[in-house]
């Protein structure tokens, strides 16, 4: 297993660190393209012309999106295990 998934921080559990693996994840994919990251979170029409369900229609209430902004905004890149 990689280390990667190993380190996880003290006072940290399991579903914490998921979340901020799939924060970080979705800011690196912002960057590589801001649009395929628009539709993941929001749902959209992807590449090949298919309605697509976002993450905000399946999982209504979540915290994710307001996550992701809250550590872009403080710089977070989705270097591996970087929180702010």
């Amino acid at each position: 297993m990689s280390d990667l998934f190993t380190r996880w921080g003290e006072g940290e559990g399991e579903d914490e660190f998921r979340h901020r693996c799939l924060v970080r994840a979705i800011l690196k994919m912002r960057l590589q393209d801001r649009q395929k990251a628009h539709v993941w979170i929001n749902g959209g029409v992807n590449r090949v012309g298919k309605r697509v369900k976002g993450w905000n229609e399946m999982h209504p209430g979540s915290i994710l999106e307001r996550d992701i902004r809250d550590q872009w905004d403080k710089g977070n890149r989705g270097s591996d295990g970087e929180w702010k």
